[in-house]
């Protein structure tokens, strides 16, 4: 485990993207709505990641790949799944991954190396602030 300029502890994960119930909850009321934020501005880790970092469910974590950089939410995975984080599909998600398709038209919504550090005192973006801060405008 590597420690971020803090000294607080930093993990490698392999990072899964896919659709999520509380993603299409959340849909359901428009996605400049509270309800598809909280369905997708997460990231679901398993239990001993958690606590090697030191957070619980509920708290804020930092997100880098090498395409970007988000904080999210943090809530435990139902099934064990050292190693792995999960991130619904949708524009947090779409931060971290790389635009490059392999002429296949998608590109890698699963496997992707990411780094993941608490971030208590970082807000989570919604997603007129995040489109703001990728593009310039939101």
């Amino acid at each position: 485990m590597a420690l971020n300029f803090w000294g607080t502890p930093r993990l490698r994960l392999i990072l899964v993207t896919g659709v999520s119930v509380a993603e299409a909850k959340g849909k359901e009321h428009g996605k400049l709505s509270r309800e598809y934020k909280d369905g997708v501005a997460l990231c679901e880790m398993d239990e001993r990641d958690m606590k090697a970092l030191g957070v619980e469910p509920g708290q804020n974590v930092r997100v880098t790949s090498k395409y970007g950089s988000i904080v999210v939410k943090v809530s435990k995975m139902k099934e064990p799944n050292p190693g792995i984080i999960f991130i619904p599909t949708g524009a947090w998600a779409n931060q971290l991954i790389g635009a490059e398709t392999y002429c296949s038209g998608m590109p890698d919504f699963k496997g992707v190396e990411v780094e993941v550090e608490a971030a208590p005192t970082e807000p989570v973006l919604d997603l007129r602030d995040l489109l703001k801060a990728t593009y310039g405008r939101g």
